[in-house]
């Protein structure tokens, strides 16, 4: 329990100290930019590679897969209906936030230091929720709002997949995997110190895009995606704990998915839609904290 609090602990140093080092002007916001490119070319493909070396493929990793993604979809149309009476840009903001989870930023990271093993597991449930977070929930939503700026267009979201480092490394390690291969550990040894990176590079990032102002007149909105995020949450998670004829340590791993932060993705394509940047950027800043705390307390109790 200590390690798992003093990891939790040692997250929040990090988030505040971005948010120091912005407040007082030495950093600013768009150096996030940089470091977030750091993150999703360096750290996390290397911080994946080694999480994921020697993992022998079952029919497990390919349930999480198709969980990663009917769960996205779930939640996506979930928001419409709950949505429903919003405007197109609130009614969006809903798909967009109860959908959608940071696992590569927040969650490989938060679990890596005391619970490496279910690095593979999240990487497979993360390889059907990049399907959806990187273009598959925005075409979805752009189609429904009658907007079809993007559309559905299968080869422009593929050609995203396959832009994304981490995804890539995803393939490619299933791949290997698909054939009984792996890397020789002393052959990952020089990319040891980018995967021990990836922590604070990844959290440090979050911190400076972290947003803390809120719109005028929509308090309402905001406290209502966060409850239905994490009440949705809870009866994904419940529904998995209780009933799934799953291993102990799938139901840990996807309890811990389920109540990880929103993408940052999200965040962007929201802001496309119409929605105010610091509304968007408001809700994913809590999430982080909120899925912090209970994500906390899921390791601590189990």
């Amino acid at each position: 329990m200590t390690t798992i609090l003093l990891n939790a602990l040692s997250i929040l140093l990090v988030l505040f100290l971005a948010l120091l080092l912005k407040k007082i002007g030495l950093l600013r916001q768009e150096d996030g930019a940089l470091t977030s490119k750091l993150v999703v070319y360096l750290t996390l493909p290397a911080t994946i590679l080694i999480g994921v070396n020697h993992t022998k493929l079952s029919g497990i990793f390919f349930i999480l897969m198709f969980m990663g993604l009917f769960s996205n979809l779930l939640l996506v149309f979930l928001g419409k209906f709950i949505g429903r009476k919003a405007s197109v840009q609130e009614r969006g903001l809903y798909m967009f936030d109860l959908s959608g989870y940071n696992i590569g930023n927040f969650s490989i990271p938060f679990v890596s230091s005391f619970f490496p093993a279910a690095i593979p597991f999240l990487a497979m449930f993360d390889m059907g929720n990049s399907l959806m977070v990187t273009g598959t929930t925005q075409a979805i939503i752009e189609l429904s709002s009658g907007r079809k700026k993007h559309g559905f267009i299968l080869q422009e979201i593929f050609g995203v997949l396959f832009r994304n480092p981490p995804f890539v490394v995803y393939i490619f390690m299933f791949i290997l995997a698909i054939f009984g291969l792996s890397f020789p550990d002393d052959w990952l040894i020089p990319i040891r110190p980018l995967a021990n990176a990836n922590t604070l590079l990844s959290i440090f990032t979050i911190g400076l895009f972290m947003e803390f102002r809120l719109p005028k007149g929509k308090l309402k909105l905001l406290l209502k995606i966060l409850t239905w995020r994490y009440l949705l949450a809870f009866i994904l998670a419940s529904l998995v704990y209780f009933f799934a004829p799953l291993p102990a340590i799938i139901k840990e791993v996807l309890l811990l998915i389920f109540f990880c932060p929103m993408s940052f993705l999200h965040m962007i394509q929201a802001i496309e839609l119409g929605n105010d940047k610091a509304l968007a950027g408001l809700v994913i800043s809590l999430s982080m904290f909120i899925s912090l705390i209970l994500m906390s307390i899921i390791v601590i109790v189990l």
